[in-house]
């Protein structure tokens, strides 16, 4: 059961605590503590939000480490897989049994040579998701022994035998994970309809959020359009991101996306490196008008930006005031 420090400071009544929990003043122990910033990064409060990231990331990895080891939950883990590049905090959650296969997906593509081999360590979970290969090979840093490593899985654990064996068990996790998510959505049926029916479940946008981590992974993938209108702005950062990268998303769909000022920070920085849709003008402006972009993505966009659109963007208030002060200097400069 959380302290009571943590539920006033989710209930937001006290805007006060709650700002000194985004900057980790309060006296909680890390596992109290840490999720309950991760939370307030996603909250509609620009400073509150700010101020968590920034504490996040300066939380020294010896405080951090063993709590992402043991107990952190999903929510943590993806937020510090998607925001940290400490080699001590990387591996912890390379380690973790139960760290979700859509974080190590995500990893495996940009592991530096000590970290490919860790990764590789994880036969239990190669076996289950050869498509782990795929992405580590994806890796511009791959070096010639994970390569080699690389090719002896393909060759003797996931060939012949050892590959039936392979898709055996990759059949009886996807039967099981079926089987989950079935449950958990009769669980939430049972909750009053909150919002737009989904038509796929049956579901309401409010019963959808409050369905396990895991089960809205699952249904992230592949999933209809309308689903993924819900999944994309979920609290999730693995959640949203996955729907990005596992669907067929329309321009249309990421220009509504880049609006929206419900999305995670998360989502949007997968946008921004995804040339295929930053060559179009309108989900760059989106971009950097969205207050929940990140700074560090935000601020090189705005070089690409007009003349008119920077007069806007200067005069914004719901704007960071990085943003706004930079995109004030680049119009008087473009527009002399």
């Amino acid at each position: 059961m959380p302290s009571p420090l943590v539920t006033q400071a989710l209930s937001g009544s006290n805007r006060q605590l709650t700002l000194l929990a985004a900057r980790g003043m309060l006296p909680l122990a890390p596992e109290e503590l840490v999720p309950l910033q991760v939370h307030l990064t996603g909250v509609g409060d620009p400073e509150i939000a700010e101020a968590a990231v920034e504490s996040l990331k300066g939380i020294a990895p010896r405080v951090l480490v063993p709590f992402l080891a043991r107990e952190a939950p999903v929510e943590v883990q993806s937020w510090f897989a998607f925001n940290s590049r400490d080699r001590e905090i990387v591996e912890a959650l390379l380690r973790r049994r139960d760290v979700p296969g859509d974080v190590l997906l995500y990893l495996a593509p940009q592991l530096g040579a000590d970290l490919q081999e860790v990764l590789l360590l994880r036969q239990d979970r190669i076996t289950t998701a050869p498509e782990l290969l795929d992405a580590l090979e994806a890796n511009p840093q791959l070096t010639n022994y994970a390569r080699r490593r690389i090719r002896e899985y393909r060759d003797h654990l996931l060939g012949g035998a050892g590959a039936a064996a392979a898709e055996a068990r990759a059949a009886a996790l996807e039967e099981a994970r079926d089987e989950e998510v079935q449950e958990a959505i009769a669980r939430v049926r049972t909750l009053a309809p909150d919002g737009e029916i989904e038509e796929q479940t049956g579901l309401s946008e409010g019963q959808i959020r409050q369905l396990p981590v895991n089960v809205r992974l699952k249904l992230a993938r592949q999933c209809p359009r309308t689903m993924r209108q819900f999944l994309v702005r979920d609290p999730s950062a693995l959640v949203a991101v996955a729907v990005l990268q596992s669907n067929p998303i329309t321009d249309t769909e990421v220009e509504q996306v880049v609006r929206s000022r419900s999305v995670v920070p998360e989502a949007l920085d997968y946008i921004a490196k995804q040339r295929q849709w930053l060559g179009k003008y309108p989900v760059l402006v989106g971009l950097v008008n969205n207050p929940r972009t990140p700074l560090n993505v935000a601020l090189p966009l705005l070089s690409r930006v007009s003349v008119r659109d920077l007069r806007i963007m200067a005069k914004d208030r719901n704007l960071a005031d990085a943003v706004r002060s930079s995109a004030m200097r680049l119009y008087r400069v473009k527009s002399k």
